[in-house]
Formats: C-alpha cells, sequence, structure tokens
C-alpha cells in the first residue's frame, strides 16, 4: 500500500506527521511524501519540513519517500498520486491552506483516490487503544 501525504508548510505539525506514520506502520504502508512549495519558499525550506518525516519515519521503520514540487496544489497532489500509483490520501489539517486549495479546486471530485483528514489536535496513539 502507498499513502501519498501532502504538506504546504515549512514546519508541519509534529503530532500529526507522527501520527500519520503511525497509520502507515499500522497499514505496513510505504508513504509517499510530497512537500508543495510557494513562489517565495526556497527548496532549503521545503527539504527541511520532509525531513520531519524522514527522520520520524526511519526512526519507526517506515518506507518514507520525499518528493519536492513546485506548482498548484491540487494539481500537482493529483499528478503526484498518480505517478505514484497512492492507494490513499492523507491531509494533516494542522493549517488550513492546502486543504482550502484543495476543496475549493473542486479536486475531490478529479480522482479516484480516497481521502482522510487528520486534525492538528491527535496524538501519535501507538500506546492508546481505542476506547469504545
Amino acid at each position: 500500500m502507498k499513502i501519498l501525504v501532502p504538506v504546504a508548510h515549512s514546519e508541519p505539525d509534529q503530532r500529526t506527521a507522527g501520527y500519520v506514520i503511525n497509520i502507515g506502520k499500522r497499514l505496513n504502508a510505504q508513504l509517499v511524501v510530497l512537500r508543495i512549495l510557494t513562489e517565495e519558499e526556497s527548496e532549503a525550506a521545503g527539504e527541511k519540513s520532509l525531513s520531519l518525516f524522514v527522520n520520524i519515519g526511519r526512526e519507526e521503520k517506515v518506507p518514507i519517500d520525499a518528493i519536492l514540487r513546485r506548482g498548484d496544489i491540487a494539481s500537482v497532489i493529483i499528478d503526484v498520486a498518480e505517478e505514484e500509483s497512492v492507494n490513499l490520501i492523507i491531509f494533516g489539517v494542522s493549517h488550513g491552506d492546502i486543504v482550502a486549495e484543495w476543496l475549493n479546486a473542486g479536486a475531490m471530485e478529479k480522482t479516484d483516490i480516497p481521502i482522510v483528514m487528520i486534525p492538528k489536535w491527535v496524538t501519535a496513539g501507538e500506546n492508546s487503544p481505542p476506547k469504545g
């Protein structure tokens, strides 16, 4: 299984990154972390934000492919999802820009890939069984 994780800010939330990586670990999945740069951002800024996922993934033994791209958020996400043949797209909703652009572009209607949105207040959940 391959999961695409788009990131559009220089500092992704560590809790969200840990949670997404935990999902990847539980599903025995490969994560494709996509950092989308704005016109003003340098590649160094993009590499810095990708490093959070790469480092946590290495610690948790979850394979991570890090991709850096520039362009229209919705188009880049769809292009990379198709190029990488992903099975799922997970958005970390720590900042609303990427999700807002995705929804405003009607991108969910342009792909058949399932999408999950993770709110910023989640915890990694490694040691807490589901309640219920």
